[in-house]
């Protein structure tokens, strides 16, 4: 049989059913790629319209391929492969190259350890424009899966099973005021139990790392107020207000100025609180980009406090 390819062939075609055989059905594919199974679908559609033939078998379990659709398995990944390729290429060799960068970073992340590495990305690529959103570690996966983002920047407690590496290590740090009674003490998690701990957020790994600290010391948890921002949680405990012995809880690297001119001071505990990691989510198409790559790399080993 003749096929005759159209010019409407397009690389989301062929993303969508290279991610659909690797995934193994339109269900994960569809997830994998952050849009609906329905969208998967009409692509799909539109793919064998174009080639003016059939890819998958009708029926039975799983992706069974017809003849055209494995033969055209090979050079869908080609030429997918080749177009990292070649945006890498062109990234590597010249400074002018005119790209939008889109992180997603967790908010101490974003404010305190990303703005020197961009500035010297961009030093590197003047014509590369970035985009950072701030957000939590789920909605950072989320992002990338659904492509809205090159690359997630997510501080998490190492639970030893992610397959994305740890770049770089950080501590959560337990600080009030410096006229706290606690300040500047080693204190036990009976007496911290006693103090309101302000937080930046609801429901993300540093709530995770306090609960497990106190389930660790058999003690009763501290009651939690969540003021949105690594800022707010900082102006709170500057405040006072009604509850001048309230204590915060963020990462060593979003206080480390405060703790250094004395503004704010560290509570010590022991043992320690469990510690956090920092991770790079990358999407499909992120693993060859020399922008992700140099963020990435300037990222690992760096101390965060």
């Amino acid at each position: 049989m003749k096929v005759r390819v159209k010019t409407e062939l397009e690389l989301r075609h062929l993303r969508a059913f290279v991610t659909v055989v690797e995934a193994g059905g339109h269900t994960k594919a569809a997830r994998n790629l952050g849009v609906s199974q329905s969208t998967v679908s009409e692509t799909l559609m539109s793919l064998e319209r174009t080639l003016g033939t059939e890819l998958f078998r009708k029926g039975g379990r799983g992706v069974a391929l017809t003849r055209s659709g494995e033969a055209l398995l090979p050079h869908a990944r080609r030429i997918l492969a080749l177009t990292s390729e070649l945006v890498a290429g062109l990234a590597g060799v010249t400074s002018e190259v005119k790209a939008t960068l889109a992180v997603a970073a967790v908010e101490s992340v974003s404010t305190y350890v990303l703005p020197p590495r961009l500035a010297a990305l961009r030093e590197k690529w003047p014509g590369v424009r970035v985009e950072v959103a701030t957000a939590v570690c789920a909605e950072i996966r989320e992002s990338v899966a659904a492509g809205h983002s090159d690359v997630g920047l997510v501080l998490e407690m190492d639970a030893g099973s992610d397959a994305s590496p740890a770049l770089t290590r950080a501590r959560l740090v337990i600080f009030g005021a410096p006229s706290h009674p606690l300040a500047g003490r080693k204190a036990a998690a009976v007496a911290l139990g006693r103090c309101d701990f302000y937080m930046s957020d609801a429901a993300g790994d540093y709530h995770h790392a306090l609960r497990r600290y106190f389930e660790a010391a058999d003690a009763p948890p501290p009651r939690t107020q969540v003021l949105g921002t690594v800022e707010g949680v900082k102006r709170g405990i500057l405040s006072g207000g009604a509850k001048p012995s309230a204590l915060g809880l963020l990462p060593a690297h979003a206080v480390k100025q405060e703790l250094a001119d004395g503004t704010l001071a560290e509570v010590r505990v022991s043992p320690p609180l469990p510690g956090l990691v920092l991770r790079a989510v990358l999407g499909p198409e992120s693993a060859e980009s020399p922008l992700v790559d140099e963020l990435v790399r300037s990222l690992r080993d760096v101390p965060l406090g």
